[in-house]
């Protein structure tokens, strides 16, 4: 190809980031500040924008172009740019544009409708549409590849690599560890006063505690910035503009905190992507597994370090001195590591997270089985609750309703996030190895170079490297449940005396 013909590519695919840039700022509207009315209105702007995008991305010309271009002599970016492009032609170009168009309008006006049956406490408002996105990715899966179960295509887009077979062995073996272990804790004699963490806590000094986190972290503010939302997320537009938005409870400190720390993991690596790689298609994370991990190190590696705390715990005590001037370190330390089975998810501790995650994959995985019908949904989910940490939510806002994935298409996300976390395990070990001090780094507040190291070995890839190379480079090998067994089992003892330990 000679090179007018390689302009007309870069320049196409420049278009193509483009309106993904623009879909996902509507989509940051629409979950932060747009008004209700205008939800109607928004979820068609972004069907007829992703139908753009469709057009696009399948144009016969651009798939010529780049067909032409797997046989010359590439370098490794413009390599792998092309089957970038190239495999989200054929995953695309097998979907008729109608039913591309409908099911994303369908995506935005769910959520919406997600957001309203969760404020009424009722399922049944969404349920119909929750049963046509999923019969629509069923449809997807049938024109793609007939051979391949809709379910495993779905896990495939968020990690490649990772098939249900491989989740079920690693969440086994992760059961296995903790359904014990939380047995144990929940017979310790160790206990604490942790109410002072539901009192009034403003609204106005959580979002002055929430900066002050993401700037010790490290998130750029001047290539971001926070919003309100109902559940909160990350909104990598591109590296310059990395945004979050967290939801906000006067009555729990404890949920913003984490959730600042969370999504500002997330924010950080998308920040911290190449800006060599802006418009190519190679500038966003590299699988949702290895985005996971990155939030999850910050939250619940860095953030549950009693180091962290040494040097923030502070805050507290200024923000709100009525309530925590007389709270000592190792209370609020305790507190903040708190042990207990919950009802909410984002509110869970690092064992019990996983227990949620594990609940919601089995119930995704039966609905694409067919194993589990959408009005059965809300019984099963609290079922499974009753099963795994002997609660039950009595309301749907506390139960199915809690989380805004499924009533946005994104089924196959959630095994992500225990992904992430078993990640995020084992390159804790791997930044030890390159820093023994790791402990020391912590306490002493130069958290920038861990930021650093994970810019260095993860960030500044973006999709240049799959999870695989990365963790190869790293001389980690496959992915592995132990490390963060191990992780969990000693950071449990920091706290908590178990004489049969």
């Amino acid at each position: 190809m000679n090179s007018t013909g390689r302009l007309h590519t870069k320049k196409h695919i420049s278009r193509i980031e483009h309106y993904k840039q623009a879909l996902s700022l509507l989509s940051w509207d629409a979950k932060t500040s747009a008004p209700l009315n205008s939800q109607k209105q928004h979820a068609t702007i972004q069907g007829t924008l992703s139908k753009e995008l469709y057009l696009l991305q399948t144009d016969p010309i651009f798939a010529k172009e780049l067909r032409h271009l797997q046989e010359q002599n590439l370098n490794q970016l413009q390599q792998k740019q092309v089957q970038h492009y190239w495999n989200i032609y054929q995953k695309l170009s097998a979907v008729p544009l109608e039913d591309y168009y409908q099911f994303s309008v369908l995506k935005a006006s769910t959520h919406a409708l997600w957001s309203q049956a969760r404020e009424q406490n009722e399922f049944k408002l969404v349920a119909d549409n929750l049963q046509q996105l999923i019969h629509m990715h069923k449809r997807f899966a049938e024109y793609r590849n007939p051979h391949l179960a809709p379910y495993e295509q779905l896990l495939e887009e968020y990690e490649p690599d990772v098939s249900s077979e491989t989740i079920d062995s690693l969440f086994q073996q992760i059961k296995d560890a903790i359904l014990p272990l939380l047995t144990k804790i929940k017979r310790s004699s160790v206990t604490h006063d942790t109410s002072f963490l539901n009192k009034p806590f403003s609204i106005e000094n959580q979002q002055k505690l929430g900066k002050h986190l993401l700037t010790a972290i490290g998130y750029n503010f001047k290539s971001g910035q926070i919003g309100t939302t109902a559940h909160p997320f990350s909104a990598g537009i591109h590296p310059q503009d990395a945004r979050l938005a967290v939801r906000y409870d006067e009555h729990n400190v404890k949920l913003a905190a984490f959730m600042f720390l969370h999504e500002g993991g997330h924010s950080i690596y998308n920040q911290q992507i190449s800006s060599d790689l802006l418009d190519t298609g190679l500038g966003a994370y590299t699988s949702m597994g290895l985005h996971e991990s990155q939030s999850l190190f910050w939250e619940r590696i860095i953030g549950k370090h009693e180091g962290f705390w040494r040097n923030h715990a502070h805050l507290f005590k200024e923000l709100e001195p009525a309530i925590y001037g007389d709270i000592s370190f190792e209370t609020l330390y305790f507190a903040l590591n708190e042990v207990t089975p919950s009802l909410i998810r984002l509110q869970a501790d690092d064992l019990t997270y996983l227990l949620h995650i594990i609940i919601r994959y089995e119930l995704e995985r039966d609905l694409f089985a067919d194993k589990l019908r959408v009005s059965d949904l809300p019984s099963a989910w609290n079922a499974k609750y009753k099963a795994y940490l002997g609660i039950k939510p009595e309301t749907d806002r506390d139960g199915v309703l809690q989380d805004g994935h499924w009533y946005g298409g994104a089924f196959g996300y959630f095994p992500s996030y225990n992904l992430g976390f078993i990640y995020a395990a084992q390159l804790r070990e791997a930044v030890i190895k390159d820093n023994p001090d790791f402990d020391e780094i912590i306490s002493s507040q130069n958290l920038s170079l861990i930021a650093d190291w994970q810019k260095q070995h993860i960030h500044q890839y973006g999709k240049l490297k799959t999870p695989r190379e990365i963790l190869t480079n790293l001389s980690i090998g496959r992915i592995d449940a132990q490390p963060l067994i191990n992780y969990l089992k000693k950071s449990m003892k920091g706290y908590i005396n178990f004489n049969s330990f």
